[in-house]
């Protein structure tokens, strides 16, 4: 047993060598309507997409809000140095090594479809909750645990990434200095309790922070705070969105974090960095920012 155990830590490590890749990066990134809706959002944010992932070198990418052309993502993909990709709905997933779809999970219960796929050793779920009502999301957040407790049974190194339109208690500060945002989602629940729609994005008129906590209780790793200090994690809104329902003025008082890349405590120990890309590079490319992370794996079967 000892000689094979030898020999499975010498092809990986060999594997490693071979490819001399000792890190890989990951990025979510919600690209809004599919990159596009030219007339409303301006023209070139197709290009400026693919040539913004391509210069960065990803190795895993998750996308929200992606085009229904699979055709086009196969296009883009190999763009960016991708010859594999999952997609299913308004959400995917790339990458340039080998992925292996385990499941699609589609729900009346669910907003959008979650893809659980595998790609360097990782466990991956694909995601975007719904951004209209915050009990909507919890019941999602309830559904995503129960996938991640059934694999954590096989896998200790798991993560879940994409848009989770909700709020993190870390975050806190953030908004306790930008009061303007309360004030938004309170008008928005205002206006849907005059038409009588059960949908809120408030809790008792305060910041909710429930859908959040339900996943770090798991628990799983808000890695972005472990790096980023609260008032550089905004990933929401951008610049796109002056003009079209937002003003320069309610944008910079407005800033949110709702994009996350969430991982299980063995794989968080791996993480060497995180970034949110909130310069202007991505203004006009999405009304969200992208968020990368980094993870050491040249140490993982040590």
């Amino acid at each position: 047993m000892m000689k094979l155990a030898n020999i499975l830590v010498f092809i990986v490590s060999f594997a490693i060598n071979v490819y001399g890749q000792k890190e890989i990066k990951v990025i979510t990134y919600n690209i809004l309507e599919g990159l596009g809706n030219n007339s409303t959002y301006g023209e070139d944010r197709h290009d400026n997409c693919v040539k913004w992932l391509q210069a960065q070198k990803a190795d895993i990418i998750a996308l929200q809000e992606i085009y229904g052309n699979e055709t086009q993502l196969a296009i883009d993909a190999k763009a960016w140095g991708h010859d594999y990709y999952v997609k299913s709905g308004s959400v995917a997933i790339t990458s340039n090594r080998p992925i292996t779809l385990k499941k699609i999970y589609s729900r009346k219960d669910l907003r959008n479809n979650v893809i659980h796929c595998q790609a360097y050793g990782i466990d991956i779920l694909g995601i975007h909750l719904s951004p209209a009502d915050w009990k909507y999301r919890l019941g999602e957040a309830g559904i995503i645990n129960d996938i991640i407790d059934s694999i954590k049974l096989k896998n200790n190194k798991y993560m879940v990434l994409g848009d989770f339109n909700a709020h993190s208690p870390f975050d806190a500060e953030l908004y306790l200095q930008n009061p303007d945002l309360e004030l938004k989602y309170l008008k928005g629940d205002r206006a849907n309790e005059a038409k009588a729609s059960p949908d809120r994005n408030l809790m008792d008129e305060n910041v909710e922070y429930s859908v959040m906590s339900k996943f770090l209780s798991f628990p799983l790793i808000d890695i972005t705070q472990r790096f980023v200090p609260y008032y550089m994690r905004h990933t929401f809104p951008t610049p796109i969105l002056i003009g079209v329902w937002r003003t320069a003025g309610n944008i910079g008082r407005t800033p949110e974090r709702i994009d996350y890349i969430m991982c299980s405590m063995e794989l968080s120990k791996f993480c060497k960095g995180v970034k949110v890309h909130n310069g202007e590079e991505n203004d006009f490319i999405s009304d969200h920012y992208p968020v990368e992370a980094t993870f050491g794996i040249g140490d993982w079967e040590k």
